[in-house]
């Protein structure tokens, strides 16, 4: 369960990430392996995702599945919750 919890914190964590870790990354790896803009993101992600996983190996907890759930859960999180807040809004009307 910590490794989940510590999966959501980096997929919440991704915009953060983007400008201080992903940007100098990509602008680096362009010499060898073309980066389009909208990758950033997604290394942002991957970057993220990394270090959770490095976090979990640390406390030896989580799982692969837990990781990549908790990291999606994470990143699309505020989405999801204006969804549902919408849809509980929507049914109570």
């Amino acid at each position: 369960m910590f490794g989940f919890l510590i999966a959501v914190i980096a997929g919440a964590a991704t915009p953060k990430l983007e400008t201080p870790l992903a940007r100098p990354l990509a602008r680096a790896l362009r010499e060898h392996i073309p980066v389009a803009a909208e990758e950033v993101r997604v290394l942002a992600f991957m970057i993220a995702l990394v270090c959770a996983a490095v976090l979990c190996a640390l406390f030896d907890t989580g799982t692969p599945l837990g990781l990549a759930v908790g990291g999606a859960l994470g990143y699309f999180g505020q989405r999801l919750w204006r969804v549902i807040a919408r849809e509980v809004e929507r049914r109570k009307s």
